[in-house]
């Protein structure tokens, strides 16, 4: 499920200086892919969220031959990504160079992560080329079935269906990936704190979510329940239904 959608993501604490070199270095690796293939898109903006200075860029082909390329340039992206994480930049071929440089904003404040509907790949350091060293440590990431608590912020509907879910913990950005036809599992979800359910890709070193794909469920958490007391316990245990409790010790008060 290549889709059609690359995203470039900064995390930790980014300066307007860095984004802007950043995002400049990001479009040049978007027009070599494009020049790659011989395929003529437009590149459009359809997600960009400042908790972890995301961006996500959808390639809207201009013709019937470039449509038909945009799975493999989404696919070429990712696999640039893969190669230069394991130092493979060879010099006569530009998009690993520029991917290259792309990553070279990476450092122990700002990790890089350049993501596709299929994985991610994590950037902590400028990427040393073989075989002058051996490739300084990229961190991996783990995938398991599981739910991320969050609100919902961004919705991208094109050709499918991504959305941009702030983790409640750590208040950072995670990508999230619906299956096709699941559409409906979006109903009244944005703006929302909901629970997102699906393969969850993490940080292995931080255990961060960064990615949720394959969404099998969204549950919108109600918020500010005016009845949520009655659900309450007390640690000291006893018989006393809670609600009693509450309010003796709010006439005692």
């Amino acid at each position: 499920m290549p889709g059609d959608s690359v995203t470039f993501r900064l995390d930790g604490e980014v300066t307007i200086s860095k984004l802007s070199d950043a995002f400049s270095r990001f479009a040049r690796v978007l027009d070599e892919l494009e020049r790659n293939r011989s395929a003529h898109l437009r590149w459009v903006l359809s997600d960009l969220s400042y908790g972890s200075a995301l961006a996500t860029a959808q390639a809207v082909p201009i013709d019937d031959e470039s449509a038909a390329l945009v799975p493999v340039i989404v696919d070429d992206f990712l696999a640039a990504a893969r190669q230069v994480s394991k130092g493979e930049v060879s010099g006569n071929r530009p998009l690993l160079r520029l991917v290259r440089d792309l990553t070279d904003v990476a450092d122990e404040t700002n990790q890089v992560v350049l993501e596709t509907a299929d994985d991610e790949i994590i950037f902590v350091a400028p990427v040393v080329p073989l075989p002058t060293t051996p490739a300084a440590h990229q961190p991996q990431t783990t995938k398991s079935l599981g739910t991320v608590r969050g609100r919902v912020e961004t919705l991208s509907h094109r050709k499918g269906l991504r959305f941009t879910l702030y983790e409640l913990a750590t208040d950072r950005a995670v990508s999230c990936y619906l299956q096709a036809d699941n559409e409906e599992l979006m109903r009244d979800a944005w703006g929302r704190i909901a629970d997102v359910t699906g393969l969850v890709s993490r940080d292995a070193d931080t255990g961060r979510p960064l990615t949720i794909r394959r969404v099998t469920r969204v549950e919108v958490i109600e918020e500010g329940n005016p009845t949520a007391y009655l659900g309450a316990r007390g640690v000291v245990g006893g018989t006393e239904p809670a609600e009693a409790i509450i309010r003796r010790i709010r006439d005692a008060s």
